[in-house]
């Protein structure tokens, strides 16, 4: 069972690494409208809100995991505190793109604190951490957040 769960973790993790642009990369500009540049999406107040408090932690955390001074049961209890957030974290957007890609970034969320909770293996607990912040800066690159700063990775 551990196996399956490893080699489960290793393929979703190379996925997310290495496997194409997410959809929130779509605003991205490409090589033939790389002059022009792209407008953010929208975010409106409880957006902001909900990314705020998950940047925050995912800040107020990523010291302690850069040094390498996470305990499993620190991984489990972010998790479930990120899981509790995403409950309520919303996805509904006017444009219909910005809905997906709040979507994707969600799942991804989503799947890194599924990772957080259930890698055998402390450095695979910290992929799923880096797995959300990707997914909390591809935010700050697709929607217009006053104030927003990338979070350290």
């Amino acid at each position: 069972m551990r196996l399956i769960l490893t080699v489960t973790v290793i393929i979703a993790v190379s996925s997310f690494f290495v496997g194409a642009p997410a959809l929130a990369d779509q605003h991205a500009a490409t090589p033939a409208t790389s002059a022009k540049t792209t407008t953010p999406w929208a975010s409106d107040a409880p957006l902001r809100a909900a990314i705020d408090e998950m940047a925050q932690m995912l800040r107020a955390v990523g010291h302690d995991l850069q040094q390498n001074q996470r305990t499993e049961a620190q991984y489990d209890a972010l998790a479930a505190w990120m899981l509790k957030r995403l409950a309520t974290f919303p996805t509904t957007h006017a444009d219909r793109n910005a809905a997906i890609a709040l979507s994707e970034i969600k799942k991804d969320l989503s799947d890194g604190a599924d990772i957080m909770t259930h890698a055998t293996h402390l450095p695979a607990r910290r992929l799923g951490y880096m797995m959300a912040v990707q997914a909390l800066n591809r935010y700050g690159k697709s929607f217009d957040h006053p104030d927003w700063a990338p979070i350290p990775q």
